[in-house]
């Protein structure tokens, strides 16, 4: 009698996500933990670690330690590691690498690492989009890498290369990790806000990684094509109106604030304020103490760091074509569609259900997260904790030096917000919630009406 084979089970691509920056991370911990790996020879405390080899996957950038001055080169080498998987993807990364060993991948593992894009990565030469992703972000962060060097190698010698190296990844997978304290004063990137050529690589950076690979595939095959998609226009309309809109929201009320950029040149508020419009949308690279800023920018920013950037980019935050679905929804309702139009299209309504879903389920864990770290830390100022906690949850990385003040609980609760951050919310509660089989699908049932508003 003929033995059948039974079909192994495909494991669900949000939960081998989440395993594989799991297992990222725990590796990034031990690494960290070690005493190579720590400038004063001991061994690290856990919670500390796991916290910057969260903060370095997950592509945030907050950071309770000195990363200079603590860690050894070995320890800046890991979490140079850890940014850059992190930003490309786990599974984005090993397609590439089973590529280039020439190893076929099935269709079911080309699905898995789509899913760490975007379903519309579906619609394209997956492999060969796989392929740009690693080689087009390698090749940015050397070139950026090297512009950094005519600036850095001056100021610290050989150790400016690597430097330039770490801080052109950084910029590019919007980790906001920097080894600037390396030069003794600085606070971040201080002392280069009049530096036209850092400042303008950095912003250029930032800007790119935050678009997203499926608008640099889009851009570079447009001839192809002769046309944008929809998802590219929008991204690139909703980017613009982010960075001018909050490049005026920083400059305005801080113009004269003497603890930000009261003390620049006309030209250097601008130029500051730029850089600071696309760094608070999940980059992180600071200039000053943002403990300066005023009560309005310190909301403002807060805004930005939850709205972030584009899908299937190295940023992090709700996304812009989020907000975008979210602003012509209501725009549609009030002129009184059922659907929603958008640039000249109609938009699926998945994705609308999918917007709220996201919407909904960050503000939420945001919420959940905000109210267990104020009653575990009651000492702690409300704006300081809300701000932190948007900034961890969207993987911006901007602080108030809030975290290095919490308990171990409590930077447990960030670390796992900066995960659910990173991989999202909704793939979060995808592997969490077991799923089974529709059985409503083919199913007639009474249409429901209820009142609303």
């Amino acid at each position: 009698m003929p033995i059948l084979k039974q079909k192994n089970k495909q494991i669900q691509p949000a939960r081998l996500l989440i395993f594989g920056f799991a297992t990222i991370i725990i590796t990034g911990t031990i690494l960290l933990c070690m005493p190579f790996s720590i400038r004063n020879g001991q061994f690290g405390n856990p919670v500390d670690c796991l916290f910057t080899a969260t903060s370095a996957t997950c592509v945030t950038g907050i950071t309770l330690l000195d990363t200079y001055n603590y860690f050894t080169p070995f320890g800046h080498g890991v979490i140079l590691l850890l940014i850059q998987v992190g930003g490309l993807g786990f599974l984005t990364l090993v397609t590439f690498i089973n590529l280039m060993l020439g190893k076929k991948l099935g269709w079911s593992t080309v699905k898995m690492a789509a899913s760490d894009l975007t379903d519309d990565a579906m619609a394209t030469n997956t492999k060969k989009l796989f392929c740009e992703i690693v080689l087009y972000s390698f090749g940015l962060e050397a070139l950026g890498a090297a512009v950094l060097c005519i600036a850095f190698v001056p100021d610290f010698g050989a150790l400016g290369v690597f430097i330039a190296i770490f801080t052109s990844i950084s910029a590019f997978c919007n980790a906001g990790f920097d080894l600037m304290s390396a030069h003794q004063g600085a606070y971040g990137l201080s002392e280069y806000t009049g530096n036209p050529l850092v400042m303008i690589t950095m912003i250029v950076l930032i800007l790119l990684g935050g678009l997203g690979f499926i608008v640099w595939q889009n851009i570079r095959h447009y001839k192809k094509l002769n046309r944008l998609l929809l998802h590219t226009r929008v991204v690139l309309l909703m980017t613009s109106v982010m960075f001018v809109s909050g490049t005026l929201l920083i400059l305005i009320p801080e113009f004269n604030n003497p603890a930000t950029l009261g003390n620049m040149p006309v030209g250097e508020k601008i130029l500051t304020s730029m850089f600071l419009s696309a760094s608070s949308r999940t980059a992180g690279f600071v200039c000053f103490d943002l403990n300066g800023l005023l009560p309005f920018t310190k909301v403002a920013i807060t805004v930005l760091m939850f709205i972030g950037a584009a899908p299937a980019s190295t940023a992090g935050g709700i996304k812009v074509t989020t907000l975008a679905i979210i602003v012509f929804t209501v725009i549609s309702v009030l002129k009184g569609r059922d659907d929603t139009y958008m640039l000249g299209c109609k938009i699926k309504r998945d994705a609308v259900y999918k917007t709220f879903t996201v919407t909904v389920l960050s503000l939420a864990f945001i919420a959940v997260s905000f109210t267990a770290i104020t009653m575990m830390c009651e000492t702690l100022k409300l704006h300081c904790v809300i701000f932190e906690v948007v900034s961890g949850f969207s993987t911006t990385g901007y602080s108030l030096g809030t975290s290095a003040e919490m308990n171990a609980p409590s930077k447990l609760i960030m670390v796992l917000a900066m995960f659910a951050g990173r991989v999202g919310p909704v793939t979060l509660m995808s592997a969490l919630v077991a799923r089974k089989h529709n059985s409503d699908k083919n199913k007639i049932l009474p249409e429901g009406n209820i009142m609303v508003g």
